[in-house]
């Protein structure tokens, strides 16, 4: 049983509830007798004269009884406390016992997996959840911490001593992943200021030590992988708390010192020691995990990463992963853009959450460039996801719903983009997606919404055929010299919307009332049995 704040006070109170029942109703001439027994060193009888005398005193001065109550409770409280710690002491023994295996160094393979890579690349999307004690303030995580003074170090880490997340539900947030199309989560095991979200063995300061006592990332990598989504654990190279009580505080809280021989934790191991014990820890306790995400430098946690497990994904670390930016050329290898939903990666109150336009923009940019996008979230304290974000996940999830084939299993097109246009392929097929923004009052089309546009880079076959995803029927369409002519029409009503302004002039104004079918949002246009045109200008 770990060491639990909450568990412990429940045993005092009912301890306290106990003792003074035993002082009121049981008889206090058993408890002198255990007094007097006590006290006498050969633990000879004590003669009923003395014992009544005993007994005259105790009900003379009541307040012995006060004295005696807690004097016992403090003996039992300090016995199960003693027990607790015994108890991590032999869990600690425990992994210290637990040999894992590792490949010899001259037979690792310092790169990821090939057959790994693909996976990673076809999931297309994946959630990023920053959360820790520092939720409670709705500060960034661990950043305060940068050039902070002692007693502002000293009340962020107290942080922990609150943190009770009771309203978490991790299969609530596995099955909303799942419902926005998210493929794969990385959760944040250890951020920069060193609080661990899991229960191990190599430091104190972690979930299971808090009010809450129990392993979040043991609930959240069963929960969603219940719902098949991939398990990834982000892991801060860089500790500020190994540096704070190691005296070693370099005023920088990125920068991992591998080097360091400052022993810490209840292992006292140093510091390369008890990082590769936590990757230890989360690579054989968590069932499989497909990623790791290191944050900094890496290369000695990731070479023993791959030791453990040598087809383990690592994300950042080996391959490009740049945050609130999407590179500009397409790139035919893994990468991953690391977007949040906000501007902040952890809760804050009152955030400027991005639009479903602005994330649905650079989810297809992501994608046509060949990248992955990791939306990120951050939980409120509470545990529970905050309403902006919840709303968000499920704008993405219709849209994913409606064209999600789109998305995952695909890789670049002969060009990213004709203009406004984007494209992905299906991976070895002939199958081109083209993503196309609708106009309201379209003249020509019966519909509410359409688009009217011509491709030079995709061609067709005998056995093409033309379709907006999610919607029954074709397209009109055609094709000559200057490329493929294609007319889409919005037929299926999904969402009841405020009607778009149309432009100036339109013709078909009168058509329309405050409402209309949408949601104005881009739809995908699937080309099969296509073959490449004549690539135009990228623009």
């Amino acid at each position: 049983m770990a060491y639990s704040p909450e568990l412990n006070r429940k045993h005092f109170c009912a301890l306290n509830d106990r003792a003074n029942h035993f002082f009121t109703i049981e008889s206090p001439k058993n408890i002198m007798r255990i007094l007097s027994i006590k006290r006498n060193r050969r633990h000879r009888a004590v003669s009923p004269e003395k014992e009544e005398l005993s007994m005259k005193d105790f009900r003379k001065h009541p307040w012995l009884k006060n004295i005696l109550t807690q004097v016992l409770i403090t003996f039992i409280a300090m016995a199960i406390i003693s027990c607790d710690f015994a108890e991590d002491n032999q869990k600690i023994e425990t992994a210290a016992k637990t040999k894992v295996s590792l490949l010899p160094e001259d037979r690792v393979r310092l790169s990821n997996d090939p057959q790994k890579t693909e996976l990673f690349r076809d999931a297309g999307l994946g959630l990023f959840i920053h959360w820790g004690p520092n939720s409670q303030l709705g500060t960034e995580i661990s950043w305060p911490l940068h050039n902070a003074s002692e007693d502002f170090i000293e009340k962020y880490y107290s942080l922990a001593d609150t943190f009770n997340p009771t309203r978490f539900d991790p299969a609530e947030w596995a099955r909303l992943a799942r419902l926005a199309g998210m493929e794969y989560v990385v959760f944040t095991t250890k951020h920069h200021d060193g609080f661990c979200m899991f229960d191990t063995a190599y430091s104190d300061f972690k979930i299971t030590r808090t009010p809450y006592g129990k392993d979040i990332t043991a609930q959240i990598a069963e929960a969603f992988r219940r719902e098949g989504i991939l398990i990834g654990f982000y892991y801060s190279p860089a500790d500020f708390r190994y540096q704070y009580e190691t005296g070693l505080r370099t005023g920088h809280i990125y920068e991992p010192d591998f080097e360091a021989t400052a022993l810490f934790g209840p292992r006292r191991k140093t510091f390369l020691e008890y990082e590769q014990g936590q990757i230890e820890e989360l690579l054989t306790r968590y069932g499989d995990v497909f990623l790791l995400w290191f944050d900094g430098k890496c290369e000695p946690l990731k070479k023993h990463a791959w030791r453990l497990k040598q087809d383990i994904f690592i994300s950042r670390g080996e391959i490009p992963t740049p945050e609130q930016t999407i590179p500009g050329q397409p790139m035919d290898y893994a990468w991953e853009s690391c977007l949040t939903t906000s501007w902040q990666w952890s809760y804050q109150p009152n955030p400027d959450v991005r639009s479903i336009r602005e994330i649905l923009a650079s989810l297809i940019r992501i994608r046509a460039r060949g990248g992955n996008m990791l939306l990120n979230i951050g939980p409120r304290p509470d545990g529970q996801i905050s309403p902006p974000d919840e709303n968000l996940l499920r704008e993405l999830g219709l849209w994913m719903m409606l064209n999600g084939e789109a998305i995952r299993g695909v890789r670049p097109w002969v060009v990213s983009n004709e203009g406004d246009i984007w494209f992905t392929c299906r991976r070895g097929q002939d199958t081109v997606y083209a993503f196309v923004n609708l106009e309201f009052g379209l003249e020509g089309i019966k519909a509410p919404s359409g688009a009217r546009f011509t491709l030079k880079s995709v061609r067709t076959t005998p056995e093409t055929e033309i379709s907006v995803l999610s919607q029954a029927g074709g397209c009109e369409w055609s094709e000559d010299a200057d490329g493929l002519h294609i007319t889409v029409s919005r037929l299926q009503t999904i969402q009841f919307i405020k009607t778009p302004p149309l432009k100036p002039g339109s013709k078909r104004a009168a058509e329309f009332g405050p409402f209309t079918w949408g949601p104005d949002w881009p739809v995908v246009v699937r080309i099969t049995n296509a073959r490449p045109g004549i690539p135009p200008d990228k623009t």
